[in-house]
């Protein structure tokens, strides 16, 4: 919890990475809209089988739904390691209830487990960088299952 700390007193001097603002349950709905559209986007490239880009819209259907929590807990975020460590404070005080395991197979800030594991950033770093424009049907149907487990995490939230 140190490095979390540490983290987010460097993300908050900066607005332009993370910032305090009134909770905004209209914001956050939308942003869970956002996430919703992603998840449709995704299954369009699928069918098109442009997977690599499919992984982009997974991406973001999931970071989208991760702003939407935020959103309602008066978080604005516009750096994604940013919006991590938000999630992972929110979690330690418990004004969140969200299984760590959902954060870190999308992103972490523990270079230990970044370096046994793929994260989906890191696999989407890889789809947007890279050359290769296959992307294993696996971990398209893994990423789909991730996509639908947090969207259905953020709608209680939301409700909450």
């Amino acid at each position: 919890m140190p490095q979390i700390k540490e983290h987010l007193k460097w993300c908050m001097k900066d607005p332009k990475r993370l910032s305090r603002v009134k909770p905004n349950l209209t914001l956050a709905r939308r942003h869970l809209q956002k996430s919703e559209y992603n998840y449709i986007v995704l299954q369009t490239l699928e069918e098109h089988d442009m997977r690599d880009w499919a992984l982009n819209a997974g991406f973001y259907a999931i970071y989208h739904c991760f702003l939407a929590i935020l959103a309602k807990y008066g978080y604005a975020s516009r750096n994604q390691a940013c919006t991590i460590t938000a999630l992972q404070t929110l979690i330690a005080e418990k004004a969140v209830t969200l299984e760590r395991d959902l954060i870190a197979q999308f992103d972490t800030l523990d270079p230990d487990t970044h370096a046994s594991s793929s994260t989906i950033r890191a696999s989407r770093e890889l789809s947007t960088y890279g050359v290769e424009t296959s992307i294993d049907l696996g971990q398209l149907k893994t990423l789909k299952e991730l996509i639908l487990t947090v969207q259905r995490e953020t709608i209680r939230i939301l409700a909450t």
